[in-house]
């Protein structure tokens, strides 16, 4: 899973870069901080998200310590 937001936030930051160069005359420095910027910190902010929302709701009574359910 990390290795698909790491490459989709690549991509974003490709675009988004170009996107700076091309119309706000940005320089490749601009672009390249964006480029790492949206590949590091995308798949950084998604995975804090999950262990936060996981770490706030617990696990249900019925799970046990692998979160697997009982029969």
């Amino acid at each position: 899973m990390a290795l698909i937001l790491i490459f989709a936030g690549s991509i974003a930051g490709i675009l988004l870069g170009g996107i700076q160069m091309m119309f706000q005359d940005a320089s490749a420095w601009t672009a390249l901080s964006t480029y790492l910027s949206f590949s590091l910190g995308f798949p950084l902010c998604t995975g804090l998200i999950s262990l936060t929302l996981t770490a706030l709701r617990g696990r249900f009574a019925e799970q046990n310590a692998f979160g697997l359910y009982k029969a």
